[in-house]
C-alpha cells in the first residue's frame, strides 16, 4: 500500500470526524503542513505516526494500511426505498456531533465488512 493510499484514509478518516489539518496535527504533534504531506502522500509516514494518528481518529490502525476494495459509488436510491428516505431522515435529524458519530460507525462498518470480519 503506498503512502498517497494511506493519506487519502487519513485525510477522509479526519474530515469525517470533522477536524481540520490543523486540529489533527496538534493532537498529533506534527505541523499542519506535515499532516498535509501525510495526506497527499508525500511525506514518509512512520508507523508511530501513524499509530498517534489512528488513535486520535478513534480508529483501528489496520484500517489506514488496508487496501481500499469498498466500491466508490455514491449512494443511489431508486423509486420509493422507504427504509433508505427514513433512515436518510433520521440522519437529518442529528446534530453534527451526532452524524460524525454516524460516519465514524459507518466507516468502521465498512472497513469490518471489507477486511473480511462480517459477512
Amino acid at each position: 500500500m503506498s503512502f498517497k493510499e494511506i493519506g487519502s484514509k487519513i485525510q477522509q478518516a479526519r474530515e469525517a470526524k470533522g477536524f481540520s489539518q490543523k486540529q489533527l496535527a496538534r493532537q498529533v504533534g506534527c505541523s499542519q503542513s506535515a499532516l498535509s504531506n501525510y495526506e497527499k502522500g508525500k511525506r514518509r509516514l512512520y508507523l508511530s505516526q501513524l499509530e498517534a494518528i489512528a488513535q486520535a481518529l478513534n480508529m483501528p490502525i489496520d484500517y489506514f494500511m488496508e487496501p481500499k476494495t469498498a466500491p466508490t459509488n455514491g449512494l443511489v436510491v431508486e423509486g420509493e426505498d422507504k427504509e433508505m428516505l427514513r433512515l436518510l431522515n433520521e440522519i437529518y435529524a442529528l446534530t453534527p456531533e451526532e452524524r460524525r458519530n454516524v460516519m465514524d460507525y459507518i466507516m468502521f462498518i465498512r472497513w469490518r465488512r471489507y477486511k473480511g470480519g462480517n459477512q
